[in-house]
């Protein structure tokens, strides 16, 4: 019930959420025959989906987040450190489909990512992190099928299916690891709210950060119309800075 309600509360301050609030109340100032606030609120909630589809605002957004820290390349400093953990994203519950096919785009990144420091660290085992939110099946589960299925050792593997967000994500990982160093691996944007709740839960935590979304592309004149590919950004950057004030909220970091 409680993660029904976040999920819900999540839309009404999503770009599209909110500019779907302005769009409605532009109705009800019509309605209401309030026409400087009908035709203000309707050029509002335009101009806004104007922004929130813009490539550079939401790169402005996520540049903070995914800017914190940098890929990591196995140095003398991490050669010791005996385990690499991926967190999860979503996967789905075709259980008829190849595992590798199962995970999403983000989940697979985060995988390869996980399988090519864990490779390098020949006395690692590698935990796949992620339960489920609200549907499809636990990420660490396909996540280790897909794993075995390109060629990783079952005995050097350890899934945590049960945690359904971040948060019981690192309190499940101080249970195996107490204060242990780790090479965390998730995606660029998600790694400063994902250290922020491993340093509250005292652990060891190496950022290992993937799946950046601000670089490449900048070149490219079409990234100023209004697109797909702006909105992701947009919905992106939303979700971390709300997630981030929603830990603060309760305490978690």
């Amino acid at each position: 019930m409680l993660e029904t309600l976040i999920a819900g509360l999540y839309i009404l301050v999503s770009p599209l959420g909110l500019v779907m609030i302005v769009f409605l109340l532009a109705g009800v100032f019509f309605a209401l025959r309030w026409q400087k606030l009908g035709t203000g609120s309707l050029l509002g909630a335009v101009l806004m989906l104007l922004l929130v589809t813009s490539e550079p605002f939401g790169r402005l957004l996520l540049m903070p987040l995914e800017g914190r820290y940098q890929a990591l390349e196995i140095s003398e400093e991490v050669a010791d450190v005996r385990w690499v953990v991926v967190l999860g994203s979503h996967a789905s519950d075709a259980s008829d489909q190849p595992a590798t096919t199962r995970l999403s785009g983000v989940a697979a990144l985060r995988l390869m990512e996980g399988l090519r420091l864990h490779r390098q660290l020949p006395e690692s085992t590698l935990i796949l992190s992620g339960g489920v939110a609200f549907s499809g099946a636990p990420s660490a589960t396909v996540m280790s099928r897909a794993a075995l299925d390109l060629g990783a050792d079952p005995d050097r593997l350890l899934t945590h299916p049960g945690p359904r967000n971040t948060y019981e994500e690192a309190v499940k990982l101080r249970e195996t690891l107490g204060d242990e160093p780790f090479i965390l691996v998730t995606s660029a944007s998600h790694m400063l709210r994902s250290m922020a709740l491993s340093e509250a839960q005292g652990l060891n935590a190496i950022p290992a950060p993937t799946v950046w979304r601000t670089r490449g592309s900048r070149g490219d004149p079409r990234r100023f119309l209004p697109s797909s590919t702006g909105l992701a950004m947009s919905e992106r950057a939303f979700h971390e800075y709300v997630g981030i004030t929603w830990a603060w909220l309760r305490g978690e970091i």
